[in-house]
């Protein structure tokens, strides 16, 4: 027989061109990586140019603001403005909020002025319809820190934004201008939370000040548990301390612990002379989170009853009740109707370790 013949030659010519295809192929994506890489630094770099000659130009668009303008600058303001393009708006309108931030009132209105006569505020109301969400919150946002009372419809109107963060910063725009028209919008989507951020209607709501107070008072009786709690803390921001009080008390009996434990925590913000009803309970409550909001709260009315109600707690079995329990007899000790009960208290308990913590935590201003 004769033996195969083998070829030393390769008998699979599409290896190799395989191999060749995904060589180059790799060679064209290292390229290609290496030209993106380098590409975006160049972009940067070319675009923090850009940002710090516009800075410059900025600056004196700025600088024109502060005084009294005439016809030419007016005119020269205007033709600033209108000649931003997509990259120098955000960074004027950013720039915008920080110089309106420190402002008094009567400096911003002054301010304002000034923005209404060389057209800014029809260019901020133009950009609150960008394509680009982000952009139309800054607007928004922007608008807010103005105050100018005539766009209030336009802030209004973007509540109803598909984006929540545009509907949050009209909501808080709303807030920042103070007219007394938009409250009761503002009381609807708080005592309803649906779409619009309740943080940002909460926080809108507060900056009335004493005028939204009825809105929070009215929300204690919601059927929704987050809006409960978040009015306890309300009342406490707006209302006066007596009314306040009053208010808050019979909420330390409400269903949720979340709401109990607000309520007391709330009434230790406000503080006063007798204990209020209910705040005995409270620090005895079932709930752990509850008891400790109750006995920290104890800490803060000058009544000898708070005294005798912070000396129990310190055997409450929840650390941090007793922890609590130390740091009320500390404060307690510095009022002037508790401060003889409160010594004895804590010279009686002064082995008690939460006793021991609080007079350690006290020393270096802590408590």
């Amino acid at each position: 027989m004769t033996a195969p013949v083998f070829s030393a030659e390769p008998s699979l010519p599409w290896f190799s061109e395989f191999v060749v295809t995904i060589t180059l192929v790799l060679v064209l994506l290292n390229v290609l990586l290496i030209v993106l890489v380098h590409g975006r630094r160049i972009r940067q770099y070319v675009r923090r140019g850009r940002e710090r000659r516009f800075q410059v130009r900025l600056e004196a668009v700025l600088a024109r603001l502060d005084g009294p303008t005439s016809f030419r600058d007016r005119v020269w303001l205007r033709s600033q403005l209108d000649g931003f393009d997509e990259l120098e708006r955000p960074l004027a309108a950013v720039a915008l909020i920080e110089r309106l931030r420190p402002t008094t009132p009567e400096e911003r209105q002054q301010l304002l002025a000034v923005l209404r006569k060389v057209g800014a505020v029809e260019l901020l109301v133009r950009w609150t319809r960008s394509r680009i969400p982000w952009r139309r919150a800054l607007a928004v946002r922007t608008l807010g820190w103005a105050g100018a009372e005539e766009t209030v419809p336009v802030l209004i109107g973007r509540i109803g934004d598909h984006s929540r963060y545009v509907q949050a910063a009209a909501v808080r725009a709303l807030g920042r201008i103070h007219d007394p028209q938009v409250l009761p919008l503002l009381g609807e989507l708080y005592r309803a939370p649906g779409s619009v951020p309740p943080g940002a209607v909460y926080d809108a709501l507060v900056s009335f000040g004493s005028a939204a107070a009825p809105t929070f008072a009215g929300a204690l009786r919601s059927e929704h548990e987050p809006v409960r709690v978040a009015s306890c803390y309300g009342v406490a921001a707006v209302s006066e301390p007596e009314q306040a009080r009053a208010e808050l008390a019979p909420l330390l009996a409400d269903p949720a612990a979340s709401v109990r434990a607000a309520a007391a925590e709330a009434l230790g913000q406000v503080g006063g002379g007798p204990l209020p009803t209910g705040l005995a309970q409270g620090s005895r409550d079932k709930v752990a989170t509850v008891r400790v909001a109750a006995t920290r709260a104890l800490g803060v009315y000058d009544d000898p009853q708070a005294v005798e109600l912070a000396v129990n707690a310190l055997l409450d079995p929840d650390r941090d009740t007793a922890v609590s329990a130390g740091e009320s007899l500390v404060r307690l000790a510095r009022r002037p109707a508790t401060a003889a009960a409160a010594n004895r208290a804590i010279a009686r308990s002064a082995q008690a370790w939460p006793v021991e913590r609080a007079l350690v935590m006290d020393s270096v201003g802590a408590v």
